[in-house]
């Protein structure tokens, strides 16, 4: 009778054998390339822990079931990052109020509508709601008729190009420098 060598030899084998099926899920869902590999192996302990727990009926299924959830988690949490960076933007309280700052505010709010404005429309509009009309998820995704999973999608997606936008227009580092400056003079 053959010794399995591995405990969890299910598991491995299943993980192998959809593993580039993982990685083109884990893309489809706007994962940055550096992000993947983490997530393919949190993916795959997360299995073997459950696996001790119950037995799992679908290998193959509960890793994509997995993977996708660790996606639109980290997705969730870039969210949050990107609406508490945006709401710092918006009040700036460190920043003395001089032309240069208003004009300055003005110029990066132009270019945040101007990004915006060229986001497909689901994204656009889930951007909206949750940060005009202050509605939650589980609101924007009944009023939009799609899921949960899918509004904390377009908003994470929508804001990271709208940020990356921005810091590529120079945005971010303006802020931060006359934060530093404002900073340094109340200091002196």
């Amino acid at each position: 009778m053959p010794v399995n060598k591995r405990p969890n030899n299910r598991i491995y084998e299943a993980f192998q054998s959809c593993r580039d099926g993982l990685v083109r899920s884990i893309m489809k869902m706007s994962v940055q390339q550096q992000d993947v590999d983490d997530i393919l192996q949190e993916t795959f302990i997360r299995v073997l822990r459950s696996e001790k727990q119950q037995e799992i009926k679908s290998p193959k299924g509960y890793l994509f079931a997995v993977s996708r959830n660790l996606v639109l988690k980290k997705l969730v949490e870039q969210s949050k990052k990107i609406h508490s960076e945006i709401d710092e933007a918006i009040q700036e309280p460190d920043i003395e109020n001089t032309v240069e700052t208003d004009l300055y505010q003005k110029a990066k709010f132009q270019r945040f509508n101007d990004v915006l404005n060229t986001l497909p429309e689901k994204h656009r509009r889930a951007i909206l709601l949750r940060k005009l009309y202050c509605l939650t998820h589980k609101e924007i995704a009944k009023k939009m008729d799609v899921s949960v999973s899918s509004v904390e999608k377009y908003i994470a997606k929508g804001l990271m190009q709208i940020k990356q936008s921005l810091h590529a227009q120079g945005f971010d580092d303006i802020a931060t420098t006359q934060q530093k400056q404002s900073k340094d003079e109340r200091m002196k």
